[in-house]
């Protein structure tokens, strides 16, 4: 036998003997999903925590694709609301959005509520690649006919975000908005828990607030809510506060492939 002939051998038997991996072909191909976060860090990292819980009896290899993008410089968005002042926001997103979109992402999710103001002023490319947070809770408003307290930042309630528009009086009928001095007693709440504040101790914001207003569930209408939601759940507390938390709604249809 010649060389050759013996390394071509070797060769053979050695890829003869080699095995596909498991389940080699037949992994789901789930799309990758882009997250624009930091606004604040905490929240959009709940929320993959959120999805990869759900997922935590599937090998991981099963489990959705997500890319973040946590850009916590953004401009506060209650201030450029309350300001007038929205380039330096509007620029913020579309620049992350397309820098999402460059690194493979298929769709993509803003995961602050209060800087949807911007999101009917983007290119029409961005817009139809992005899951509006605020539709999902005009959607799920639509399926139930119970009143919720409408809990939100002081800049998404200035500028109606969840009230303005034909879906938005449709779901003004089921919201409750806050008075003056409770949306700005929410507010701070919000600000304390960007700073790491426990979302257990927002518990007791809700325990006194949704009596007075005679309800019983509410809307996470801002992504810091989502870690009180979570918080609620882990408590076993889901009955005594039914929520309707768009970034659960998202992480659910992430999980599912609906997205």
């Amino acid at each position: 036998m010649t060389a050759t002939t013996a390394t071509t051998a070797a060769v053979t038997t050695t890829a003869t003997t080699v095995e596909p991996a498991p389940g080699s072909g037949t992994r789901p191909n789930h799309p990758l999903i882009g997250v624009l976060g930091g606004m604040g860090p905490l929240a959009s990292t709940e929320l993959l925590r959120t999805v990869y819980r759900a997922c935590r009896l599937q090998p991981e290899q099963d489990t959705p694709r997500l890319l973040l993008w946590s850009d916590p410089a953004v401009v506060d968005r209650t201030e450029a609301i309350g300001s007038g002042e929205l380039d330096v926001l509007r620029g913020a997103v579309e620049s992350s959005l397309r820098g999402l979109l460059a690194a493979g992402a298929e769709r993509t999710v803003i995961a602050c509520i209060t800087a949807h103001h911007v999101l009917g002023d983007l290119p029409a490319d961005l817009r139809a690649r992005c899951v509006s947070l605020v539709d999902v809770v005009h959607e799920e408003l639509a399926a139930t006919t119970e009143p919720h307290l409408l809990l939100c930042s002081s800049g998404t309630a200035r500028a109606g975000l969840l009230t303005s528009g034909p879906a938005g009086a449709r779901a003004a009928e089921r919201l409750v908005t806050l008075r003056p001095a409770d949306q700005e007693a929410l507010h701070r709440q919000i600000h304390r828990l960007k700073r790491g504040e426990d979302p257990a101790r927002a518990v007791d914001f809700l325990r006194e607030t949704l009596p007075r207003y005679g309800v019983r569930a509410f809307v996470a209408a801002c992504t810091e809510l989502h870690l009180v939601t979570r918080a609620i759940e882990d408590a076993g507390l889901s009955e005594a506060f039914p929520s309707l938390d768009p970034l659960t709604v998202v992480a659910h249809r992430i999980t599912t492939g609906e997205l």
